[in-house]
């Protein structure tokens, strides 16, 4: 063995057992008086305070996921059975090897339009050459192609159901089509 390593080895292990033996002391002194502590009535308030507000916390909600929570549940429950017919346009599409693929608006490839209902969330094709007819008999939002469309869709859906809850159904279209770029 070498014998000056070995006598550093000594040296650092007997400061590191000095130095844990003051931690350890420090330590019990510390442990009794947090019992001495816990102890008195003014402290056990506090963290049973400390408990009920962490407690609460986990059950206080947001508005808007208060709101959301809310809508899914009467959403599954039938909430939208008829809608006031407004959509956004989710696009020109055409098919080629049975895949959907997006196209221009006005180009001779396309084949059906996509229109997604904003209150149902559900979406309908219609051919190009029935388009004129569907958007003179409802009413499109055609929405800033720089947004994904299923995004701003989510937002424009809940912003309509929030203003239907807070304002009635009527408000809440107007608001909507008043927000939006529409076919109008």
């Amino acid at each position: 063995m070498n014998k000056e390593l070995l006598k550093d080895f000594r040296d650092e292990y007997t400061e590191k057992l000095e130095i844990n033996d003051k931690n350890e002391a420090s330590l019990k002194v510390l442990m009794q008086r947090k019992e001495i502590l816990e102890n008195m009535p003014v402290i056990q308030d506090y963290i049973k305070l400390v408990k009920q507000i962490e407690e609460l916390k986990n059950e206080v909600s947001t508005n808007k996921e208060l709101f959301l929570r809310t809508l899914f549940d009467y959403e599954g429950k039938g909430l939208v059975d008829e809608t006031n017919s407004i959509f956004v346009y989710d696009g020109s599409f055409m098919t080629r090897d049975g895949n959907i693929i997006r196209t221009e608006r006005n180009s001779s490839d396309a084949e059906f339009d996509r229109y997604i209902d904003i209150e149902s969330i559900e979406e309908v094709d219609i051919p190009v050459e029935d388009r004129k007819l569907f958007e003179r008999f409802n009413k499109v939002i055609f929405l800033d192609e720089s947004l994904p469309v299923k995004q701003s869709l989510y937002e424009i859906h809940n912003q309509f159901m929030q203003d239907a809850i807070t304002n009635g159904e009527k408000a809440a279209c107007k608001r909507v089509l008043s927000r939006n770029k529409k076919n109008l």
